[in-house]
């Protein structure tokens, strides 16, 4: 029996050994479907409220496992007027408003996105909404794949940074459990990551935001319509009660003429028989 030269074999060994590089995250987010839809309520310290749809969605291949959440307006409330959102932030994006964990199989690591950073838009910046998009992916890829480890994302600092502003973007991620260090002295990149996503914490405690699921939407409506109809019961006893007193300020209205009529014939009798 012929056997291979060691020529021959060499590349199927190189070929048994190769490792597939990710597959693009731009591509599995073009397959992704929804998994579903829920209602979020932020409410800033000022007094203005807003509502949106928070969808999430994924994408599952031979290879990696896709999951994203993305955010977009639907109205807020400032004074008491109701207006929606402008049409660009009504509508969902793949790089504003959203945040996603594509895990590779292969090397058994997730990269957290949007790469670059979390985008939130003007409206919406400010509100905690980017610490609570990047908490639900981390839960998820924390409660999905725990023993894989999460690969090194890149921070980019812009020039003219405050200190500020820089610990505040350390915090973003540390605040997730994620260990981070800055690549030179002055601090203009710097890398997170985690040995175990298992170890991570997934967690937004948020004053300002509230998510609402059909359940809890079912309970709001039901309770809106036990209060509406606990206030028309309300409306209707006052409003008999105001018909009561009309009723009885008609009677003695009534009463008071017919006596003052009586009091008049009186007097006229009397004037009489003194003439």
């Amino acid at each position: 029996m012929n056997t291979p030269s060691a020529e021959h074999a060499a590349p199927q060994v190189a070929e048994a050994t190769e490792v597939k590089a990710p597959e693009s995250e731009t591509a599995l987010a073009n397959i992704a479907m929804p998994l579903g839809e829920s209602i979020l309520k932020i409410q800033r310290e000022n007094g203005l409220l807003m509502y949106g749809i928070l969808q999430r969605n994924r994408a599952v291949t031979g290879q990696s496992d896709f999951f994203r959440v993305q955010f977009r307006g639907y109205a807020l409330n400032t004074s008491g007027s109701w207006s929606s959102f402008a049409e660009d932030e009504a509508r969902f994006h793949g790089s504003r408003n959203c945040a996603w964990a594509r895990v590779d199989h292969p090397s058994r690591a997730i990269t957290f996105g949007p790469k670059a950073g979390l985008n939130i838009t003007d409206t919406l910046a400010g509100t905690g909404l980017d610490d609570f998009l990047f908490s639900i992916v981390v839960a998820w890829a924390k409660a999905t794949y725990g023993d894989y480890s999460a690969s090194p994302g890149m921070l980019m600092i812009q020039a003219g940074t405050s200190e500020t502003e820089k610990l505040h973007k350390q915090a973003f991620f540390a605040k997730q459990g994620f260990e981070f260090e800055w690549r030179d002295e002055q601090q203009r990149s710097g890398i997170y990551y985690k040995d175990k996503v298992g170890r991570l914490i997934g967690v937004c405690e948020s004053a300002m935001i509230t998510e609402f699921g059909g359940e809890s939407m079912l309970q709001t409506l039901i309770k809106q319509d036990q209060d509406r109809h606990e206030m028309q019961q309300h409306l209707s006893k006052i409003e008999s009660m105001n018909n009561a007193v009309h009723q009885a300020l008609d009677k003695e209205r009534h009463t008071t003429q017919a006596l003052a009529i009586a009091l008049g014939v009186v007097i006229l009798m009397g004037l009489w028989a003194v003439l």
